[in-house]
């Protein structure tokens, strides 16, 4: 079944990419397919030519030859114009499978990216999938065609003797069948270490990163590093040389069996050539098709192998066209989410007795968490590692929501806006942000969705002090990021994060929610960049996390958490009256800068 639903899916997806194209592909590969078992007949119509017998239609042995001289001609155009076509498909389908990729990530969740499995999922199909794909849709119409000059071959085998001939095609899918299991345990040893081989690309990676290799040098850990990517190549192989030891021993028998038929047939064919019962032509034709015959069964089933043992690299590509998001989102009209988007115009975001554990656990990281932030505000929200400042970032994303309890916007609960809607309302900085390398340019595009122009790009990079680097660069905004690219520059941490905060900033959205903005950024620039920040985004709501408090003394509101709960509310000045959590973090801090 697994081959079924693979080869209904590729034969679809290939016909949506060049229909026309794929139709012609396989209209040629069957004219081949027929014509190939004509060089056969070549042989034994000049045979009998050249022994005195009289062949169709009173031809020649002259004529015979320029007929296969056209033959030979028109063959090689119909092959090579073959190949052009499929070349033609292959761009086709790479573009064509290229853009619906994208476009399904599109409509995937945020807690889509966080689960392992489904992560993986998507990883080994975007590795593997073009590449196999490709391939796949080859076999399939290769496979067709070996079917048609398998057919064509056994109608002849059967005409010396049909019941050799059966027992030659049973003699020769034994070994070939065997050999088609053996396939599916390759891919299935290859799927079960996925994670395995993830680890060892990784370490291959990381010995060949450019970044890591002075620390690896200082470290003398070269040694350590190789033993542990052979350790994980050898598990990893492990499975792969049992494997080739059993196909080894288990052929080296059953492979037999089509010798031992064909010589049994040969004999046979033997006998009624010398037993005057068929011509010396019809013997030359019965000998070469019998070798036709086992080649080309050979070919078909490998083809079938190379079909069943990719299936599964094919059901992992329909698998992620299959996947649905985690989270459900509400669909709306597009007019319906006009006014919707409208009502959200300027949103107060309110947590409502919200308390959270994340799946598979019973451990609430937030506990009855009650927080209504005003739009316009400027809010910091702190605690200690793991007290849940995160959390609520993805509960507003919803990449989760809330185990107990409800977050809205405007009184309109989370669940009811669609997500398109929903991502309106957000500018966000995640702690773990992404280094993009691509022009600085398209770093700021990427983000605003085109809609601003250089100088609203220019005005977010001196806002976040990433214009202090970018202005000595020779392209400027269209500077390729990365070494790794002709003319790429690289840029430190802190000025990956002050990009980052630019691109955040070109967004626009109401809400712009900063976790960890400047956690790799010095004090200087940092404090220029939260002053600007204050100044540039009076009407906005900022929602400040971190664990610098220099960062957040300046904030409008601080929001203390631990363990899950709000243990302080209010400003700077309030929060160092009480000698509570906040006071005391605060003074801890400033006293370690200045011994600094």
């Amino acid at each position: 079944m697994k081959i079924i639903h693979a080869a209904r899916f590729v034969l679809t997806r290939t016909f949506k990419a060049a229909k026309w194209l794929f139709l012609l592909y396989i209209f040629i590969q069957v004219i081949i397919g027929f014509m190939s078992i004509g060089t056969i007949f070549f042989y034994s119509l000049i045979i009998d030519l050249a022994i005195g017998k009289r062949a169709f239609f009173g031809l020649n042995i002259f004529q015979i030859i320029i007929i296969r001289l056209l033959y030979e001609v028109v063959w090689n155009f119909l092959d090579k114009f073959r190949e052009y076509v499929w070349n033609l498909i292959d761009i086709k389908q790479a573009i064509y499978n290229n853009q619906d990729f994208v476009r399904k990530l599109a409509t995937l969740d945020l807690p889509t990216y966080e689960d392992p499995a489904k992560n993986d999922m998507i990883w080994r199909t975007f590795n593997r999938f073009q590449m196999q794909f490709k391939w796949y849709a080859q076999y399939l119409v290769d496979f067709l065609q070996r079917i048609i000059m398998f057919s064509l071959i056994l109608a002849i085998f059967a005409f010396g003797s049909p019941l050799i001939a059966f027992i030659v095609l049973i003699a020769h899918l034994i070994p070939l069948i065997i050999r088609a299991k053996f396939g599916e345990y390759t891919f299935t040893i290859y799927r079960a270490d996925s994670d395995l081989r993830k680890r060892f690309e990784y370490l291959q990676s990381i010995i060949c990163g450019r970044d890591n290799l002075p620390e690896i040098k200082l470290f003398n850990a070269f040694d350590f590093l190789r033993h542990k990517l052979m350790t994980i190549y050898r598990q990893f192989t492990e499975k792969q040389l049992r494997l080739f030891k059993r196909v080894w021993i288990t052929l080296s028998f059953v492979e037999l069996l089509p010798t031992l038929s064909i010589f049994i047939f040969l004999i046979y064919t033997a006998s009624q050539l010398t037993s005057h019962k068929i011509s010396a032509g019809i013997f030359v034709l019965l000998y070469i098709n019998v070798f036709w015959f086992s080649g080309n069964l050979l070919q078909l089933m490998t083809t079938f192998g190379q079909l069943v043992s990719d299936s599964p690299f094919i059901a992992d590509a329909i698998n992620f066209y299959d996947l649905k998001s985690i989270i459900p989102f509400l669909k709306l009209a597009k007019d319906k989410k006009l006014a919707l988007a409208e009502k959200l115009g300027e949103p107060t975001i309110t947590f409502d007795n919200v308390s959270f554990a994340y799946p598979g656990t019973d451990k609430l990281v937030l506990k009855n968490l009650n927080l209504t932030i005003p739009y316009g505000q400027n809010i910091a929200i702190i605690g200690e590692n793991g007290a849940g400042k995160s959390t609520m970032v993805k509960l507003l994303m919803r990449m989760y929501d809330p185990t107990v309890g409800r977050i809205t916007i405007n009184g309109i609960d989370l669940k009811e806006i669609p997500e398109d809607v929903l991502f309106l309302m957000y500018s966000t900085l995640f702690q773990s942000f992404g280094k993009f390398y691509l022009s600085i340019r398209d770093n700021l595009e990427m983000a605003s969705g085109g809609k601003n122009d250089d100088d609203e790009f220019l005005k977010a990079l001196k806002l976040s002090n990433a214009w202090n680097f970018t202005k000595d660069y020779p392209q400027t905004l269209d500077q390729q990021l990365g070494p790794q690219y002709k003319g790429g520059v690289d840029l430190s941490g802190g000025q990956w994060q002050q990009l980052a905060i630019a691109r955040a900033y070109v967004k626009k959205a109401p809400v712009l929610i900063l976790d960890e903005p400047t956690s790799a950024i010095d004090a200087k620039s940092e404090m220029e960049i939260f002053d600007r920040l204050h100044r540039e985004t009076k009407k906005n709501t900022i929602i400040f996390i971190s664990h610098r408090f220099s960062t957040i003394k300046d904030a409008e509101r601080i929001v203390v958490i631990d363990k899950g709960r709000i243990v302080e509310d209010g400003n700077h000045e309030s929060l160092m009256k009480n000698p509570n959590q906040y006071a005391k973090l605060y003074t801890f801090q400033a006293e370690r800068y200045l011994r600094e």
